[in-house]
């Protein structure tokens, strides 16, 4: 202990501080090396900040001590070159598993035979994750206020914001690039959630119309008797409350019009647009002018067009006067391969945006996100990420199962039961159906209890039926705590 004291001692150019004190200082991190790495100072600032204990650091060398991830241990350097190193951001994890950003100083000290020799090396750091949170907290608020700020046309992407190497997705590339080359109309088919309309944007950008507006209006979202002066415009006096106005296809005027879930306008609204489509004019709500038509229409729906014709909820001319280009965006089920490409993207630009450092995925979490899926398609995977993103803790690096949605936790907990239980089935193959799915229920229900250690009213709710008819199964299944 003599030693390390002059060896600290040393190090400080204004009288003698007691090794003991130095230790026991909370504000200020202290950490001392000898000349072989081992730590033989640790202050109380350093357990603090580090969540390690200091019988568990000294005698210890760094590498066993730390996983460096900014830069690399400021100690080593120093006790190698001789030289002092000042205001370094080191960031690295402990062994007790918290991840640290600290500004350090390390500086030599040389022992007192004059042949220069560096004896240890004095690190004095303090930890800077607030500031750190701060500025990513800060970065999240201008990427917000630049995500607000579109193009000067209006939109926001381009063919390179999609994301995703499967098949599925890069042939509807192929076709949107193929289509934005010509003026003829674009029909954009595919469940909510799959990005119809990032694909409208990028066949804009990509067309020769990408430097003037594009106009996008949701049919589902404005009332039926407003839609149609939305579209056209209005003129002045045709109804009470009037007044000159622009319509949607006068702003888009030499641009593109997209017009998503085309599907909810009135069928006689879809009449007067067809005309309009046929002839390239239109008029103004309650004006007699007729004026042209210059816009590329692209359109959107969010069920099978065959379907909505069937249901009488897209006329069929029309629908053929739309898709002269039709483009069905495939659910993410069936691109799963893209899942996790879509996963590293929404953390690679909202995590640093909410001052969160996940950038890997664990094992389990993959399993899970590449099985389920996904009735929301990107929207509800973004929403997922997301929370997770807002779950996990300022020092965490993994994304984990135990961060994602609850509901997806117990959606894929059910499906593991009802896998096993089919493979289970599957022995049982000649089996009539009627005992077939007598035995699943029995077993479904003995584990659903077991699980619940027996809790009536627990496994019920979680079986989803009434706390009667679960013990009127148990009864005739005959299933017992003490089975």
């Amino acid at each position: 202990m003599k030693k390390h004291k002059n060896i600290i001692e040393k190090s400080l150019e204004q009288g003698c501080i007691p090794i003991e004190v130095i230790e026991c200082i909370e504000d200020v991190c202290v950490h001392v090396v000898d000349s072989t790495g081992k730590a033989i100072c640790y202050s109380k600032g350093c357990e603090k900040i580090e969540n390690m204990k200091y019988e568990d650091v000294i005698g210890k060398d760094n590498d066993e001590l730390y996983n460096y991830i900014e830069n690399e241990s400021m100690q080593k350097y120093v006790l190698q070159t001789g030289k002092k190193v000042q205001n370094v951001h080191v960031k690295y994890k402990t062994i007790s598993g918290k991840t640290v950003d600290v500004i350090s100083s390390t500086y030599p000290v040389f022992s007192a035979d004059g042949q220069k020799n560096v004896e240890a090396a004095i690190c004095i750091y303090r930890d800077i994750s607030d500031y750190m949170h701060m500025a990513k907290t800060i970065d999240k608020l201008q990427n917000d206020l630049k995500n607000q700020q579109l193009k000067d046309n209006g939109t926001q992407f381009t063919f390179k914001d999609v994301v995703g190497s499967s098949v599925a997705t890069q042939e509807c590339v192929r076709q949107g690039k193929i289509a934005a080359q010509t003026n003829a109309p674009i029909l954009l088919a595919g469940p909510t959630g799959t990005g119809k309309e990032v694909f409208a944007q990028s066949i804009h950008n990509d067309s020769s119309r990408a430097h003037n507006s594009f106009v996008a209006i949701n049919c589902s979202a404005i009332p039926e008797n407003l839609l149609e002066s939305t579209l056209f415009g209005t003129v002045k006096g045709s109804f009470t409350g009037a007044v000159d106005a622009k319509g949607l296809l006068e702003t888009a005027k030499g641009g593109t019009l997209f017009l998503d879930e085309i599907n909810s306008m009135d069928i006689t609204l879809q009449s007067k647009l067809l005309r309009v489509l046929e002839t390239k004019r239109y008029r103004k709500v309650g004006g007699n002018k007729e004026l042209e038509m210059d816009v590329r229409v692209l359109s959107a729906l969010n069920q099978d067009p065959f379907e909505a014709m069937k249901e009488g909820r897209l006329r069929s001319d029309l629908y053929y006067r739309l898709a002269v280009f039709s483009i069905t965006l495939p659910r993410l089920s069936e691109r799963r391969s893209d899942i996790i490409e879509l996963v590293h993207s929404f953390l690679s630009t909202e995590a640093p945006a909410m001052g969160k450092s996940l950038y890997q995925i664990s094992d389990e979490a993959t399993e899970v996100l590449t099985s389920y899926d996904w009735p929301g398609n990107i929207r509800e995977l973004k929403h997922a990420i997301t929370h997770a993103i807002y779950m996990a803790q300022y020092h965490d690096t993994l994304l984990t199962l135990a961060l994602l949605p609850p509901y997806i936790q117990k959606a894929q907990s059910e499906k593991k039961i009802h896998v096993k239980y089919l493979a289970n089935m599957e022995r049982e193959k000649n089996k009539s159906l009627r005992y077939t799915l007598t035995c699943l229920e029995k077993q479904i229900i003995k584990e659903v209890l077991t699980n619940n250690n027996f809790n009536i009213s627990k496994s019920a709710k979680e079986l989803g039926m009434s706390r009667q008819n679960l013990q009127y199964k148990m009864k005739i299944y005959r299933i017992k705590s003490d089975d």
